[in-house]
């Protein structure tokens, strides 16, 4: 009986995770795609980006809220496909 209600919980489990992967895909995508276009911007055309690095007024700050952003949308989006059973 404690055996077959285990196997059903993780036969439950592994059904969530796979329901849950495109959010979770899509919070690694929306996480990595900022960092992404920053470096790609960065080979293409240092000078477009090489304010943000260079002005500490202004440029480092907006890194710093961008970081911020990013890891609080990937907390939110794994906060809401990581679903308790």
């Amino acid at each position: 009986m404690i055996s077959h209600t285990i196997r059903e919980r993780i036969k439950l489990k592994g059904e969530v995770r796979v329901l849950t992967a495109q959010g979770r895909v899509t919070g690694y995508i929306i996480g990595g795609l900022p960092v992404i276009l920053l470096l790609l911007l960065m080979v293409i055309n240092p000078d477009y980006v090489g304010g943000l690095f260079e002005s500490r007024m202004c440029g480092w700050p907006m890194l710093g809220c961008g970081a911020a952003m990013i890891a609080t949308g990937i907390a939110v989006i794994g906060k809401i496909v990581d679903i308790e059973i």
